[in-house]
């Protein structure tokens, strides 16, 4: 290379490293306007989890397509190698680039994985423009990055595969795409082949440093996001993984999130990660039932389009935040600059995210559960009702009367607190304050307590529990909500008082072990009650029934005439993806003679929810079709006569479903626990 050309080439990578470093750091700076968050702790299992998650794709393999993305992935990994012996020549043309530049394995590898890499790029681009699934958006972004790689691959080909023809050598020797363009280039003069090389390693170039400037400056920055996002990703099982608040801190001046700048640093990360693959809005609950939830547009475009807009301007004015604490700058950017200013103030709820949006979420966690790059989308749109909740007042009239029952009789039912025990009348159940030298003490639960229907779950647990000699006790009226709904509606304030009483209460009889019939509770107790000095051991009653059979305690009478029933299996959000539990509901099922277990289409951590969850048990459903009445369509394609479900929340959703969908026939399916089947084979 001649010395005019080597300094062209040194300026083009100086200007392009230099508006790559440019773009990054704005983007950088944005992020450092956010609120300030720990998650330096565990640096081994974060980096497995980078490891498992990133370099081996553990998520995206767990779909067909993810192979194809795989591969991709560490093509791309080895494109970037490959580039780095081509640079290097660039501004060195008589070095070899350490062992890359003379490897022929390497080149193999990196022809191989290039090869493949074309061939997904033309497997994807059919999938999005032809095939057109619906959680793919077909915008010009993806074309251009599709059409970049391609570019990059192809002019690195055809100029090496010149070069290669122009003096062979014993680097490319195992190289069969550099031999394959050298093979077209037969018969070629030594001037065009040079002329070949030498263009196509310019235009190759060319492509390659517009393809890094274009990273940062694109939503292609995910690239570049996902690798510290997965590292920092929360390390807490998903049901504790909800924001606790300093509720006494003096210096709090802000309840939940209003403004774009007080989520935290990694809040804000995730909107930068998102590939905008879709996989969460193609197994959003909300977003399928018509709702106005859709959380890749939630992240990947209003709130990162809000962040980029109004970080942008708050870094020009240099302000740190858009609260009260600055409204003498404010003041005279609106009377200097009123564009800017009305971007300043724009209402994060309300002008970019609709309150609709905001109360759709029923916090099944199947968006965090399915996305491949360990964005945490649930715990956004909590602070965002904490902050209408808290700040506003603003929330249904149907909470209002929630939360007033809870405040007068510590149940969203509002019966009367001293009722709490009635469903065990005459089942010889003790109570904690008569004798509290139990080994578990048996959570009956809001809807255990009250619910006409999960009363008989609560009387099937009970009866088990007895025949296997379980020693348990109850709380009776000395229980009050355990706050699962009452947090996730928005309501920190009752939540932690709820908690500190409850807290208080168990730890006065010196409670270890938990039953819970009801998932939420469940979670609650096993997931959040730590933070405010609660620790238990808390176990889900399918899980202790398999247990008590397993280990002999509970003997079950399978010789009896039983009706020979079709199961179709729901499982439920809280504990399925919440604990991970799928199997104890399951082998219960599989226990009891004459049921044949089928599986719904979506199921285990792909199951769809039964929209109670998320405080929506409580709230009307006024936009789009009724989550609980398509979860009963699905089960109704399976041709069962029963329901299996786990929860008192899904017990009652599936039946109003049911009777919604069989109004106008005779066909009735019914909607069982497996304790209820259990407690007849005893």
């Amino acid at each position: 290379m001649h010395l005019s050309w080597l300094i062209i080439f040194t300026i083009m990578l100086v200007i392009a490293v230099v508006a790559f470093s440019y773009a990054l750091n704005k983007k950088i700076r944005i992020l450092a306007l956010s609120v300030k968050e720990e998650r330096y702790d565990n640096p081994a299992t974060r980096f497995k989890n980078f490891v498992v998650q990133v370099l081996g794709q553990k998520k995206m393999l767990n779909e067909p397509y993810g192979v194809v993305h795989f591969i991709i992935f560490w093509g791309f990994i080895f494109i970037v190698l490959g580039e780095l012996p081509l640079i290097f020549e660039g501004l060195f043309p008589d070095y070899s680039f350490f062992f890359l530049g003379t490897n022929p394995y390497f080149y193999m590898i990196k022809d191989t994985m290039t090869a493949l890499v074309v061939i997904g790029l033309f497997g994807g681009a059919y999938r999005r423009w032809v095939l057109k699934p619906v959680r793919l958006s077909r915008t010009p972004e993806a074309a251009i990055i599709v059409i970049l790689v391609i570019g990059v691959i192809v002019t690195e080909w055809i100029s090496s595969g010149a070069k290669v023809a122009l003096e062979p050598d014993a680097a490319y020797s195992l190289a069969f795409m550099y031999h394959a363009f050298a093979s077209m280039f037969s018969g070629y003069s030594t001037e065009t082949l040079m002329a070949i090389r030498d263009s196509f390693w310019w235009i190759h170039m060319v492509i390659l440093l517009g393809f890094l400037v274009y990273i940062p400056n694109s939503k292609h920055m995910h690239l570049l996001a996902v690798h510290p996002n997965v590292y920092f990703s929360s390390l807490k099982p998903i049901g504790a993984q909800i924001t606790t608040m300093d509720l006494e801190d003096e210096e709090l001046t802000e309840l939940g999130v209003a403004r774009i700048e007080s989520f935290t640093w990694k809040q804000l990360l995730d909107s930068f990660a998102c590939g905008e693959c879709g996989r969460c809005m193609s197994n959003c609950p909300a977003t399928l039932s018509g709702k106005p939830l859709n959380p890749k547009q939630l992240l990947s475009h209003e709130l990162k389009d809000h962040l980029l807009e109004k970080g942008a301007m708050m870094n020009k004015y240099g302000l740190k935040s858009t609260g009260e604490d600055n409204e003498e700058e404010l003041a005279k950017i609106a009377e200097s600059n009123p564009e800017d200013y009305a971007i300043l103030m724009k209402k994060l709820i309300g002008d970019v995210v609709a309150e609709d949006e905001i109360w759709a979420c029923t916090t099944c966690m199947s968006c965090q559960v399915q996305c491949p790059v360990s964005n945490e989308h649930v715990n956004k749109i909590i602070d965002m009702r904490r902050s209408l909740v808290m700040m506003d007042s603003n929330f249904a009239p149907e909470l209002q009367t929630t939360f007033r029952n809870v405040e007068n009789n510590f149940n969203p039912w509002g019966v009367e607190y001293s009722e709490r025990a009635n469903w065990a009348a005459g089942l010889d159940v003790g109570l904690m304050s008569e004798n509290s030298d139990v080994e578990y003490l048996y959570w009956v639960g809001c809807a255990g307590s009250f619910d006409a229907r999960a009363q008989k779950v609560s009387i099937s647990v009970a009866k088990i529990l007895k025949a296997a000699g379980v020693k348990f006790a109850i709380l009776g009226s000395e229980e009050k909500c355990c706050g699962d709904f009452i947090r996730r509606t928005g309501n920190e304030f009752m939540y932690q008082t709820m908690v500190a009483e409850n807290v208080e209460l168990l730890n006065g009889y010196k409670v270890k072990k938990i039953i819970a019939a009801c998932p939420h509770c469940l979670n609650t107790l096993k997931n959040e009650y730590p933070d405010f000095g609660g620790n238990y051991e808390v176990i889900h009653h399918t899980q202790l029934i398999e247990e008590l059979i397993k280990d002999g305690k509970l003997v079950l009478n399978t010789a009896g005439e039983y009706e020979p029933q079709r199961i179709v299996y729901h499982d439920s959000c809280y504990l399925g993806r919440y604990q991970q539990e799928y199997k104890a509901p399951r082998a219960l099922f599989n226990m009891v003679p004459g049921v044949e277990l089928v599986e719904m289409d979506r199921n285990h951590d792909k199951s769809f929810c039964c929209g109670a969850g998320g405080g929506r048990m409580w709230m009307e459903e006024h936009i789009g079709e009724r989550i609980n009445n398509m979860r009963v369509e699905q089960a109704f394609d399976k041709n069962a006569e029963v329901i299996g479900a786990n929860c008192p929340f899904c017990i009652t959703m599936l039946e109003d479903g049911v009777k919604d969908k069989t109004a106008d026939s005779e066909k009735m399916v019914r909607v069982v626990d497996p304790a209820e089947l259990i407690a007849k084979m005893i």
